[in-house]
């Protein structure tokens, strides 16, 4: 296995618990990828899936593994009370130098996390990150609308720590119902997706739902999502 992934195994004992429950849910696929993976950023963005992975599966009974649907691959789709609802995953990043100097540091054990001494974000730091997850709405778009698949964005913003974002900033940051909120201007993204869950720095998992959405959520589906 890749020396930074097991490493971070070795480090986080809840990542261990999403590997051995997803390997034996999925045939050991997550393992074989571990080992197979060389771009330490992308094991990052698979220890992300396998997060929100293991969420679903404790949500939903009946959640699949990159399916294939009409030439796309999310990352998962949940089939749940007459609905089938995609959820993918979008890691946000710093830039790729900054997060190759901190994987860089890990690997030679002197990544020492949030060296911050003051802890603040601006909504103006978290503009320029918006287009990662708008962009996720254009790649299902003919599915949500011609198919009736339902589309939920899961967000970890985890690696971005010089902005010390927050379970409540995501929610201010992302809300579809605030006239000034900063996906106003992606009306097709307001539109179609049915809501975001988001992955805080600091603070719970929270699910932000479009109550605007043509292509929403049924109530049941509503009802086990906000578990959470």
């Amino acid at each position: 296995m890749n020396q930074t992934a097991q490493k971070i195994l070795n480090n986080k004992s809840d990542y261990r618990r999403n590997l051995k429950f997803l390997d034996s849910r999925y045939q050991g696929i997550f393992s074989r990828k571990l080992i197979k993976e060389k771009n330490e950023i992308n094991i990052l963005s698979l220890f992300s899936e396998m997060e929100f992975g293991y969420l679903l599966n404790q949500l939903f009974s009946e959640v699949i593994y990159e399916p294939k649907i009409n030439g796309k691959t999310p990352d998962w789709l949940v089939k749940s009370e007459s609905q089938n609802i995609i959820f993918e995953v979008k890691k946000i990043n710093p830039t790729e130098k900054e997060l190759n100097n901190r994987i860089n540091l890990f690997k030679k054990d002197k990544y020492l996390g949030n060296q911050q001494t003051s802890y603040c974000t601006s909504i103006d730091n978290f503009i320029p990150q918006i287009s990662k997850i708008t962009n996720k709405e254009k790649t299902y778009r003919e599915l949500i609308t011609f198919d009736n698949y339902k589309l939920i964005i899961c967000v970890d913003v985890i690696n971005l720590q010089k902005d010390y974002i927050t379970d409540n900033d995501l929610k201010e940051y992302l809300n579809f119902e605030n006239k000034h909120s900063i996906l106003n201007d992606h009306l097709d993204f307001c539109k179609n997706v049915a809501g975001i869950i988001g992955k805080p720095i600091f603070g719970n998992l929270v699910f932000i739902e479009n109550k605007k959405a043509k292509f929403n959520l049924n109530n049941d589906n509503l009802n086990i999502i906000r578990k959470i």
